[in-house]
C-alpha cells in the first residue's frame, strides 16, 4: 500500500454544525488525500486522520514486514467528515455514507456500536455513532506522542485519545477518556473497530487468533451471502457452516465471496485479553491487547466481495475485530434491551459529568516466514509479551511499552 505524504498545514472542513469544524492545527501531512497527524519512532511510523480520529496506517521502518499497513484502506476514494453530502449517491444512503466516506483502519465507535434507529437515521445520526465521523482536535502533537478530542454535541460527551511510542518498540500505548457533559447518567455503547485489508488481508495467509471462549453467529440475517449458520453457538474459532461444514475463523478470506458477523465472549478467566493477526509472507504480525473487565466482547466483521451497491460495488475486502461494551452491530437500543448475554452486560453506565478512562497496547512485529499462529499475548508493567507458533518452536517477541 502506496502511502503519499506531502508536509502541510490543516484547515477547516465544516459539516455537522460546529462540532465539525477543525482549526488549523501543526504541522500535519496527507494520507491518500486525507489530513493526517503522523509519529515515528526508530521502529515504527503511525498516521491519524483528523477526520474521524481514525488510525489509518501502522508500518515497520526496516527489516521483515517493512511499509506493510495492516489497516483497510477502502477501495474508494476517502473524503473528509461531511464531504459525502455533496457526492450524490457515491457513498450510498445515510446512515451508512456518513462513515463509509470517512472511514478508515481502526475507527472508535461511541456513543453506541452498530446502527441508528429508524428515528434517528432520521435526525441525521450516522452509524456507529458522531465519533468516527467528526473532525478531531489535536490537544499535543510531538514526533512521537499525540493527544487529541472530539466533542459529540449530540451524545452530550467529549473523547479524548493519546497515542504514545516507545523508543526501540514497535508498540503503542492508547489511553482513551470519555466524560460525560450532560447531568444526569446514562447507558453507552463504546467500541474500538478495528479493521484490516489487502494487501496484509490476503486469501491462504492470513490468519487470526484471539483469546475467546464461547461465540455466537448473528442471530439476525446479517447478509444474504453468509458462510455461517445464522445464530449459532460456537466454541472460538469453529464455526458452524451454512452447509452443516465447520468453518475455522482463524483463516480469512477462504471463499469466492462471502460476508459474515459473530460475536466471542473474550475469556473471563484473564484480567487482559488480546487478538492478533498474522500474514507470514508479509512477515508481518499486528494485535490489540486490552482489559476484559471494561470491553468484554470482541465482534468479527466480514466482507469478501459480497456488497454490491455504492461505494461497495462488489470490491470490498475487509475483517475487523470489533472489541468492546456491546456484542452485536445493533443500536443502542437494541444493546440495552438485551442487557446480558451469556451473562456478560452489552453497555455501559456512565454517570452525571462522569469520566471513564481505559488505556490498552496495539503492536506490530516481524515474524518468520513458517510463523502459523499466536499462541498467547500477555501485558506486564515493562511491555507486551507475544508468544508466536513458528513450526513445532515457540518464539517469544518482547515489545517494551512507555506508559507515562
Amino acid at each position: 500500500m502506496t502511502t503519499n505524504l506531502r508536509r502541510r498545514r490543516t484547515v477547516a472542513l465544516g459539516a455537522l454544525g460546529a462540532a465539525l469544524l477543525l482549526p488549523i492545527a501543526a504541522e500535519s501531512a496527507d494520507y491518500h488525500g486525507r489530513r493526517a497527524w503522523t509519529l515515528k519512532n526508530d521502529k515504527v511510523s503511525l498516521v491519524v486522520t483528523p477526520g474521524g480520529g481514525h488510525i489509518a496506517s501502522l508500518t515497520l521502518n526496516s527489516g521483515p514486514g517493512k511499509n506493510v499497513n495492516p489497516y483497510w484502506l477502502p477501495p474508494w476514494p476517502s473524503v473528509e467528515p461531511g464531504a459525502w453530502a455533496q457526492a450524490g449517491d457515491r457513498y450510498g444512503d445515510k446512515p451508512g455514507a456518513q462513515l463509509v466516506s470517512c472511514i478508515l483502519g481502526h475507527n472508535i465507535c461511541l456513543d453506541f456500536f452498530g446502527a441508528p434507529s429508524d428515528a434517528e437515521t432520521k435526525a441525521g445520526i450516522p452509524v456507529h455513532g458522531e465519533a468516527p465521523c467528526l473532525n478531531w482536535n489535536s490537544n499535543f502533537h510531538s514526533a512521537d506522542r499525540i493527544t487529541y478530542s472530539a466533542n459529540l454535541p449530540i451524545a452530550q460527551m467529549k473523547v479524548t485519545r493519546t497515542i504514545k511510542l516507545t523508543p526501540g518498540s514497535s508498540a503503542l500505548w492508547i489511553t482513551e477518556k470519555v466524560d460525560n457533559l450532560s447531568l444526569m447518567d446514562r447507558p453507552f455503547g463504546w467500541q474500538q473497530h478495528v479493521t484490516f485489508g489487502p494487501p496484509f488481508l490476503q486469501a491462504g495467509a492470513t490468519h487470526y487468533d484471539m483469546s475467546a471462549t464461547w461465540s455466537k453467529v448473528d442471530p439476525k440475517e446479517f447478509s444474504k451471502g453468509q458462510r455461517l449458520k445464522k445464530g449459532a453457538e460456537f466454541e472460538w474459532p469453529n464455526a458452524p457452516g451454512a452447509s452443516g461444514d465447520t468453518v475455522d475463523l482463524r483463516d480469512y478470506p477462504t471463499q469466492a465471496k462471502n460476508s459474515d458477523f459473530t460475536v466471542s465472549q473474550m475469556d473471563p478467566s484473564r484480567d487482559w485479553v488480546y487478538f492478533t493477526a498474522i500474514n507470514p509472507k508479509k512477515r508481518c504480525l499486528v494485535g490489540y491487547i486490552w482489559p476484559r473487565k471494561v470491553w468484554p466482547w470482541g465482534a468479527n466483521w466480514e466482507e469478501n466481495h459480497f456488497r454490491s451497491g455504492h461505494p461497495w460495488n462488489g470490491n470490498g475486502v475487509a475483517r475487523g475485530i470489533e472489541f468492546g461494551t456491546s456484542p452485536f452491530a445493533y443500536s443502542k437500543r437494541d444493546a440495552i434491551s438485551m442487557g446480558t448475554l451469556h451473562g456478560t452486560p452489552t453497555y455501559r453506565w456512565i454517570s452525571a459529568k462522569a469520566s471513564q478512562t481505559v488505556s490498552y497496547a496495539a503492536f506490530v512485529a516481524p515474524i518468520p516466514s513458517n510463523a502459523t499462529g499466536v499462541k498467547d499475548v500477555r501485558i506486564s508493567g515493562r511491555g507486551v509479551t507475544i508468544q508466536v507458533s513458528v513450526g513445532d518452536a515457540t518464539r517469544t517477541i518482547n515489545l517494551p511499552i512507555r506508559r507515562n
